[in-house]
C-alpha cells in the first residue's frame, strides 16, 4: 500500500493543453503559444493531426526555422507555410532582398514551383524560376504564369524540340511566347536539317574517298583527293570520332596510292633516262660509224690510210655497241640501221680486197694502154665509194670512147617545149592572181618553176616574158599580204603569250580565247610568216595546251558524254513515238516532253560538227510528240463528254442515294484516270461534271443525316445500358439473369457504327461485363462452398455404408453408382487421390499448400491446364467437380478421411467466406 498512498498524497502535475488528447484543444493551444517557444511548436508541427500542424506553423514567421523543420519532417502544412512566408502573402512581409537571397539558395523543386506561381514579386518569381531545371515545369510556367516576364523567361529556357512543340500548342494566351517557341523550334528544325544535310554530305564524301582509294590511277587522282579534302574541312567540326577515323584511313590510303604512283613514276623516269642515255649512246655509235663511212666516201682519191682509220674506228664503235646492247638490249630499228651500216662496211672491205688482188693487172693494163673494161667489171667497185687513183685512171681510159658517142647523139636532137600546155598553166596562174588568191597561185607558180628548171630547153620569148610578169605580180601580192599580216601576227603572238601567262583566268575562258587566236592565225596563211614567228606561236600554244590539258580532256569527255546522252534521248523518243500506247496519258506525255527538253538543255556542250544535225532531229521528234499529245487530248475530251452525260443521267434518277453516290465516285475515278483534255475544253466539261456530282452527293448527305440521327439514338441507348450495368452490383449468385438480359439488349443494339466513340464504349462495356461475371462467379463459388457440410455428411455416410440423408443431387448419385462399379484402389492410391483433391482446392482458394503435398503441385497444375484446353471450367464448376471426385475414391477408410477432414473444412470455410480475396477465378 505505500505506493498507493504515495500517489494519493503527492502533488498532481498538470499536462499542458498543447499536449491534450483532443486535437482541437491542441490546435487552440498552439495558436496561443508564444512564437519563441520553439520546442513546443516543433513538437506540434509534427503532430498527427493536420489542423494542429497548421496552427503550430502559423505561429512561426522565420523562414530559416521553417526551412529547417521542413527538411527534418516535410508536410503539406510546412510547405504551405513556407510559400506564405517566402512568397510574401504573410503580412507584414519580409524584406524582398532577404526573400530573394533565400530563394536563390533553395533546392526543393515543389517549393520553388509554388513560388514561381504564387510569389508576390516579379523578381522573386524570376529567382525561383532560375532554380527550376525540369523542362515540363518550365513549359507550364511559360504557358500559364500570370506575369509576362516570367512566362518569357521560362520560354527562353525551354530548348528541347518536344518541349518547344508542347509550348507552341499551350502558349495561347501569350503571343510573344508562342512566337518565340515557334521561332526557336523552326531554328532547331532548320539546324537539324542542316546537320542532317551536312552528315549526308560527310557520308557522301567518305564514300567517295573510300571508293577513290581503290580506283585505278588517273591523271586527276591527286587533284580529286585535294578537292574532297578541301570539301571535308568545313564539315569536319560536326563529324563524330568514327567518321574522323574513316576520313583519316581513306586519306592515308589515297596518299599511299599517290606515293606508290610517284615512286613508280620515278622508277619509270629513271628507266626512261637510262633508255634515253642508251638511245643517245646508240645514236652516237651509229653517227660515228656513218661519219667514218662518209669520211671514207669523201676521201677522193681513196687511200690506204683512210681505210685503216675506218677499220680502227669500226672496231672501237662495235665494242661500244655490243656493251650497250648487252645492258639495255636493242630495238629492231637500231638493229636494222646497224646491220645496214655493217653491210655497207662489208661491201667496202670486199671491194677493197678485190682491188688488192686486181691492182697488178690494172697497173699493167694502164702501162700498156689496153682495155680496162673487163678488169673494172671484175672489180665491181661500189658507186658510193670514191675510187682510188688507180681505179680513176682505169675509169678514164675505159670511158673515153663512150663519151664521144654520147656527145654526138645529144647534138643531133635538141629539146623542145609544149607551148599550148605551158600557156594554159600561165592562164590559170593569171586567173588566180586576178582573183587575189595567193595560195593556189603560189602552188601553180612553184610547179611551173620546177618544170622550167628541170628542162634543158629555153622558154619561147613570148612565154618567158609573160612568165616573168606573172612571177613579179605574185611577188607583189606576197609582199602586200606580208605587209598587212605582219602587224596582225605580232598582235596574235603577243596575245597568245600573254594568255599563256594569265593563270588567274578560268580554264574555260582561256580555252575559248586560245581557240579564237588559233583560228585567226590560220586565217593569215603564210603571209608574213617566218620560222621564228611560227615557232613562237607554236611554243605558246603548246604551253597553253599543257596547262589546259586536264580541262580540255574533261571538256572533250563532257562533250562526248553529252552527245551520247542527247543521242540516247532521241532514241528513247523515237522508240516512244514508233510504239505509242493506245491509252497514253497526255499528262504523262506532256511531262515526258518537258523533261526531254530540260534534259536536252542540260546536256550541253556537244561537238559542233554534230550539234546542228542532232538539233534538227530533236526538233522533229518534239513536233511528233506534240502531235501525239494533241490527238490523245482530243480522245480524252470525247470520253469526258460521255462521263458528263452519264453523271447527268445519275443525277436525274431516283434510286438509292448511296448507290448513286458510289457510282458517281466511280465516274470521278474514271475522270481522273483519263487525264487532261485541251485546257479550255477541260474547264468547261469539269464545271458541268462537278455540278451533276454535287447534286448526287447532296442527296446522299441528306440520307446520311437521317442515318446519323438513328445512330445517335443507338449510341444513347447503349450508353444508358452501360451506365445501368455499371451501377448494378450483384449480391447473390441467382442474379445472373440480370446480366444475361443486359447482354441480350447489347446484342440487339450491336453493331454500333465504327468510330472512336463506339470503340471506347465497347472497351468500357467489355470491362464492366467481365467485372460482373467475375463477381457472379465469386458469388456462385461462395454458394457452392457453403454446401460443403451437406457433401461432408453424405461422404461420411458413404464411408460408413449407411443411406444418404437427405436425398443428394443427381450428379452425386451418378458418382456413387460409378464408385460401386469401379475397381477398388490401393490404400496408397486412394490417399494420393485425396491429396490431389486437397491440393486442387488449395490452388482454387489461393491458400498455401502443405509442405508434404508440395510435390503434387505441378501434377495438379498440369491436369488443370489439360482440362482447360477445351472450355475451361468456371471456379464453381471446378469446385463441384472436385467435391464429386471425393465420392469416387474407393475404398476411402474412415481413418484416412479423419486425417484430412480438418484441412478440407478449413479450405472450404475460406472459400465460403463472403470476404475472401485469394480465390483463383482465372
Amino acid at each position: 500500500m505505500p505506493g498507493l498512498f504515495q500517489r494519493l498524497l503527492s502533488p498532481r502535475r498538470r499536462r499542458p493543453r498543447w499536449d491534450h488528447q483532443d486535437p482541437s484543444v491542441r490546435a487552440h493551444a498552439a495558436l496561443q503559444l508564444d512564437a519563441g517557444d520553439h520546442a513546443a511548436l516543433k513538437t506540434l508541427s509534427r503532430d498527427s493531426d493536420a489542423s494542429v500542424r497548421q496552427a503550430a506553423l502559423s505561429r512561426l514567421s522565420d523562414p530559416d526555422t521553417l526551412l529547417a523543420w521542413h527538411h527534418e519532417a516535410a508536410s503539406p502544412e510546412s510547405l504551405a507555410r513556407l510559400i506564405d512566408v517566402i512568397g510574401g502573402r504573410e503580412q507584414p512581409a519580409l524584406e524582398l532582398s532577404r526573400r530573394v537571397a533565400l530563394v536563390a539558395s533553395l533546392n526543393e523543386q515543389a517549393l520553388l514551383d509554388a513560388l514561381v506561381e504564387q510569389g508576390d514579386n516579379q523578381t522573386l518569381r524570376l529567382t525561383a524560376l532560375a532554380r527550376i531545371e525540369d523542362e515540363a515545369r518550365l513549359v507550364h510556367h511559360a504557358s500559364d504564369n500570370g506575369i509576362a516576364a516570367v512566362r518569357l523567361a521560362a520560354a527562353e529556357r525551354v530548348s528541347s524540340p518536344a518541349g518547344l512543340g508542347t509550348l507552341v500548342k499551350q502558349a495561347r494566351r501569350d503571343k510573344q511566347v508562342a512566337r518565340l517557341a515557334r521561332e526557336r523550334l523552326a531554328r532547331q528544325r532548320a539546324d537539324a536539317e542542316q546537320q542532317a544535310a551536312a552528315s549526308a554530305e560527310r557520308e557522301r564524301l567518305l564514300e567517295a574517298l573510300e571508293a577513290h582509294a581503290h580506283r585505278p590511277w588517273e591523271p586527276l587522282y591527286e587533284a580529286r583527293l585535294k578537292h574532297w579534302v578541301k570539301a571535308w574541312e568545313p564539315l569536319a567540326d560536326g563529324a563524330d570520332q568514327p567518321q574522323h577515323q574513316r576520313f583519316d584511313i581513306a586519306v592515308a590510303r589515297c596518299r599511299q596510292r599517290i606515293a606508290e604512283h610517284e615512286h613508280h613514276h620515278r622508277e619509270l623516269e629513271r628507266v626512261q633516262r637510262e633508255k634515253a642515255t642508251a638511245k643517245a649512246t646508240r645514236e652516237g655509235i651509229l653517227e660515228a660509224l656513218e661519219q667514218a663511212l662518209n669520211t671514207v666516201s669523201a676521201s677522193e682519191p681513196l687511200t690506204t690510210e683512210a681505210m685503216e682509220a675506218l677499220a680502227s674506228r669500226w672496231q672501237l664503235q662495235s665494242e661500244r655497241w655490243q656493251s650497250v646492247s648487252d645492258d639495255y638490249g636493242v630495238s629492231d630499228a637500231y638493229a636494222a640501221r646497224h646491220a645496214e651500216l655493217e653491210r655497207r662496211v662489208q661491201t667496202l672491205w670486199q671491194a677493197w680486197e678485190r682491188l688488192t688482188q686486181l691492182a697488178p693487172e690494172l697497173r699493167q693494163a694502164l702501162d700498156q694502154e689496153g682495155d680496162t673494161t673487163a678488169l673494172l667489171a671484175r672489180l665491181d667497185w661500189p658507186q658510193t665509194l670514191p675510187p682510188t687513183a688507180l681505179i680513176a685512171d682505169a675509169l678514164r681510159q675505159s670511158a673515153a670512147p663512150i663519151a664521144a658517142s654520147a656527145a654526138a647523139r645529144d647534138s643531133s636532137a635538141p629539146p623542145t617545149w609544149d607551148e599550148s600546155a605551158l600557156s594554159a598553166q600561165l592562164d590559170q596562174l593569171e586567173a588566180e592572181l586576178d582573183s587575189g588568191r595567193y595560195r593556189p597561185a603560189a602552188q601553180i607558180q612553184r610547179q611551173l618553176r620546177q618544170q622550167i628548171d628541170a628542162s634543158p630547153a629555153a622558154l619561147p620569148a613570148a612565154l618567158e616574158q609573160r612568165w616573168k610578169q606573172l612571177t613579179a605580180r605574185l611577188a607583189e601580192l606576197r609582199d602586200w599580204r606580208g605587209f598587212v599580216a605582219a602587224p596582225k601576227r605580232e598582235e596574235l603572238l603577243t596575245a597568245i603569250e600573254a594568255l599563256a601567262e594569265a593563270r588567274e583566268q578560268s580554264d574555260a575562258e582561256r580555252h575559248r580565247r586560245h581557240q579564237q587566236l588559233i583560228r585567226e592565225w590560220r586565217q593569215l596563211g603564210d603571209a608574213a610568216a617566218s620560222r621564228e614567228l611560227a615557232q613562237r606561236f607554236r611554243t605558246a600554244s603548246d604551253a597553253l595546251h599543257t596547262q589546259l590539258a586536264a580541262w580540255e580532256s574533261e571538256l572533250a569527255n563532257r562533250e562526248r558524254d553529252n552527245l551520247e546522252l542527247r543521242e540516247a534521248l532521241c532514241e528513247q523518243l523515237e522508240t516512244l513515238l514508233d510504239n505509242p500506247a493506245e491509252d497514253a496519258d497526255p499528262d504523262a506525255l506532256r511531262r515526258i516532253r518537258d523533261a526531254a527538253q530540260e534534259q536536252w538543255d542540260q546536256h550541253w556542250p556537244v561537238p559542233k560538227r554534230r550539234a546542228a544535225a542532232l538539233g534538227r532531229r530533236f526538233a522533229r521528234l518534239r513536233q511528233r510528240l506534240q502531235t501525239l499529245i494533241d490527238a490523245r487530248a482530243g480522245d480524252i475530251a470525247s470520253h469526258k463528254r460521255e462521263l458528263v452525260a452519264e453523271a447527268q443521267r445519275l443525277a436525274e434518277q431516283t434510286g438509292p442515294a448511296q448507290q448513286r453516290a458510289d457510282q458517281a465516285k466511280q465516274l470521278q475515278q474514271r475522270w481522273r484516270e483519263l487525264g487532261r483534255a485541251p485546257k479550255g475544253v477541260e474547264q468547261t466539261l469539269w464545271r458541268q461534271f462537278r455540278s451533276h456530282c454535287d447534286t448526287i452527293f447532296a442527296a446522299r448527305d441528306a440520307l446520311r443525316g437521317e442515318q446519323q440521327a438513328r445512330q445517335q439514338q443507338r449510341f444513347d441507348a447503349m450508353q444508358a445500358l452501360i451506365d445501368k450495368l455499371d451501377a448494378w452490383q450483384p449480391t447473390h449468385a441467382g442474379e445472373r439473369d440480370v446480366l444475361d438480359a443486359a447482354l441480350a439488349e447489347a446484342q440487339r443494339l450491336s453493331p454500333l457504327p465504327h468510330s472512336r466513340r463506339s470503340e471506347g464504349m465497347e472497351r468500357r462495356w467489355q470491362g464492366i461485363v467481365h467485372a460482373r461475371e467475375v463477381t457472379l462467379e465469386r458469388l456462385e463459388l461462395v454458394a457452392q462452398a457453403r454446401t460443403w457440410p451437406d457433401y461432408r455428411r453424405w461422404l461420411e455416410q458413404a464411408i460408413a455404408g449407411t443411406a444418404l440423408d437427405p436425398e443428394p443431387p443427381a450428379a452425386l448419385r451418378q458418382r456413387l453408382q460409378q464408385r460401386q462399379k469401379q475397381t477398388p484402389l490401393a490404400a496408397d492410391d486412394a490417399e494420393e487421390v485425396l491429396q490431389r483433391c486437397l491440393v486442387q482446392l488449395s490452388l482454387l482458394a489461393g491458400e498455401p499448400i502443405p509442405e508434404a503435398l508440395e510435390p503434387l503441385r505441378l501434377e495438379v497444375q498440369v491436369a488443370r491446364l489439360n482440362d482447360a484446353l477445351g472450355r475451361p471450367p468456371t471456379p464453381p464448376e471446378e469446385l463441384e467437380q472436385t467435391l464429386l471426385r471425393l465420392f469416387t475414391i474407393t475404398p476411402l477408410e474412415a481413418s484416412l478421411w479423419a486425417r484430412y477432414a480438418s484441412s478440407f473444412d478449413a479450405l472450404l470455410a475460406r472459400l465460403g467466406s463472403a470476404g475472401h480475396e485469394g480465390v483463383d477465378t482465372r
